[in-house]
């Protein structure tokens, strides 16, 4: 007595192609997307920093009379440039004797009305650590701050696609805070920026 076998079945090449040629689609859609999704994540650093730096210069100018202007860490994230992708990196130590650590006179010694050891002009250039913000972690971008004398409001991406010049000066009415960087290592550097009227804003919309 012969045993009788099911008509076995599979998938045919061409429905498996088929298989293959769709998932390739959906990847081809969805992993740039995602690669996009991932750089926006990251601007997140900017807006947080930003607004935490506003903050530290409006309540620094209650105190002591003047916005600070505050150059780039001497040991922070590096300048960004084209075709060059930023990386984060530890925030300078704030410790006694490191670069970093604060350089704020006290309120006797005149600090943003009286010469500076009698010579020139007032002291209004310092660090982070003078206005009281550190970062928390390790940072992708460059932040600088610049006093500035442009009437209110003023934009905070005022100078469009550049750095802040960590200068300030006396009669300031107001600051420019930038935040710059690479994070795709393209031919395009991302801004970002606050400024004593407003918050955090990318001022380089669609580059990263």
């Amino acid at each position: 007595m012969f045993k009788s076998f099911r008509k076995q079945e599979g998938f045919t090449l061409i429905e498996l192609m088929i298989v293959v040629a769709i998932i390739g689609i959906l990847a081809a859609i969805a992993i740039p997307n995602f690669l996009q999704y991932q750089l926006k994540s990251k601007q997140s650093e900017a807006k947080v920093n930003l607004n935490a730096i506003k903050t530290s210069e409006i309540a620094f100018q209650a105190e002591k009379g003047c916005y600070l202007g505050v150059p780039p860490p001497p040991l922070g994230a590096a300048a960004p440039a084209a075709g060059v992708k930023s990386l984060p990196v530890g925030w300078p130590s704030t410790l006694a004797g490191q670069p970093y650590a604060a350089t704020v006179l006290a309120v006797t010694d005149g600090f943003c009305s009286t010469p500076v050891n009698g010579v020139g002009t007032a002291f209004y250039v310092g660090n982070f650590t003078d206005i009281g913000f550190i970062a928390s972690g390790k940072t992708a971008y460059q932040y600088a701050v610049q006093g500035s004398l442009i009437p209110a409001p003023i934009n905070a991406c005022a100078l469009g696609p550049v750095a802040a010049s960590g200068a300030a000066a006396a009669g300031d009415t107001g600051f420019i805070a930038t935040a710059g960087v690479n994070l795709d290592g393209d031919n395009a550097i991302s801004y970002w920026a606050s400024s004593s009227d407003q918050g955090s804003q990318d001022c380089t919309q669609g580059i990263f």
